[in-house]
């Protein structure tokens, strides 16, 4: 019988090359999750987090080596292309990016690009409020909120935890984060929160609590915060620090304008107090000493009518006109 030939011009019977190619598939399929996992061994389980140190190297191309320090967010400047936010990445997602980033100007030499991170120590965490021990604590890793409280000792009995907040610097600007941590002491399910490297955790004191200090005897701010409150406090403090336990001043804030009652030789005083000039210069006269019995107001950033109800006009008009010109459009058509 004559064998069927693979093709009409070459013939090479069919099993002379099949029967090797179909090996080969075989064990590509089997060893293909072996590789895979080989793969997977071989990258890092690191994730990069804010402060961490990563020293860049291609070798051969010294001038493309880069020591990148991750800022609180997560973000770092490559001298080449610019701001790369690496923060979250592992170490072979954050080579594959910076390799497709620098291919943009250096097409060439960067298929052995490599990373060396370097942890930039313990991580801080501020703390402050009814604790036991408010201030600064240090962890290797980053911490969960059950462990930051189980290290400053636990709330105080006056400690209201509906309204605990967490105050996290993004783009240069403090952001509140408010978390109800009572389920953590009464032995709930934990709040599901993952701080970073410089957070500030604060846990205001109960109104009626048992601080010592009566209400009357607190700061009393309201306006522009989250949470407009009395501060209870004992001594002078911080304009600003007094600010964050209530809440931080919110989006619809005017900074630069906040009113400051407080008693200056037994008569009443108001003063303008300008908290932007603390926050980009760093002027004393923008955080000044406020005492127990004070009174804060921080005015709301009031948007004029012009630009409130104008665009609302315009967008109005086009979406008018837009509407006109399609009618026309289909009635000329037809």
């Amino acid at each position: 019988m004559r064998k069927r030939n693979c093709g009409p011009t070459i013939a090479i019977p069919c099993r002379s090359w099949r029967r090797p190619v179909a090996w080969i598939a075989l064990l590509s399929f089997l060893l293909n999750p072996l590789l895979v996992l080989g793969q997977n061994l071989n990258d890092s389980p690191t994730v990069l987090r804010p402060g961490d140190i990563i020293k860049l190297s291609v070798p051969g191309r010294p001038d493309l080596a880069a020591e990148l320090v991750l800022d609180s967010s997560g973000r770092a400047i490559l001298p080449q292309v610019g701001e790369v936010a690496l923060g979250g990445m592992s170490v072979s997602d954050a080579t594959l990016f910076l390799k497709q980033k620098l291919r943009l100007f250096y097409p060439d030499d960067l298929d052995t690009l490599h990373l060396e991170v370097e942890r930039s120590g313990s991580t801080q965490i501020y703390v402050m409020g009814a604790v036991s021990r408010p201030g600064a604590q240090a962890y290797e890793d980053i911490p969960s909120l059950w462990d930051v409280l189980r290290a400053v000792g636990g709330p105080l009995a006056n400690a209201d935890l509906r309204l605990a907040r967490i105050i996290r610097e993004e783009d240069g600007i403090p952001k509140v984060h408010s978390i109800d941590l009572v389920g953590v002491m009464e032995g709930r399910t934990i709040p599901v929160f993952e701080l970073r490297d410089g957070d500030t955790l604060i846990i205001p004191t109960l109104l009626e609590g048992t601080s010592g200090v009566p209400p009357t005897q607190g700061v009393k701010v309201f306006g522009g915060v989250e949470v407009p409150t009395i501060v209870p406090i004992e001594e002078p403090m911080p304009m600003m620090d007094v600010l964050m336990l209530a809440g931080a001043p919110n989006e619809t804030a005017n900074i630069k304008v906040i009113w400051w009652v407080h008693e200056d030789g037994g008569k009443a005083i108001s003063t303008l107090v300008n908290l932007e000039d603390y926050l980009q210069q760093g002027s004393p006269l923008g955080n000044p000493q406020v005492y127990p019995g004070d009174t804060l107001h921080v005015k709301y950033d009031k948007t004029g009518w012009f630009w409130t109800y104008v665009p609302r006009v315009l967008v109005m008009m086009a979406s008018i006109i837009t509407i006109a010109i399609g009618y026309d459009r289909l009635v000329n058509d037809n």
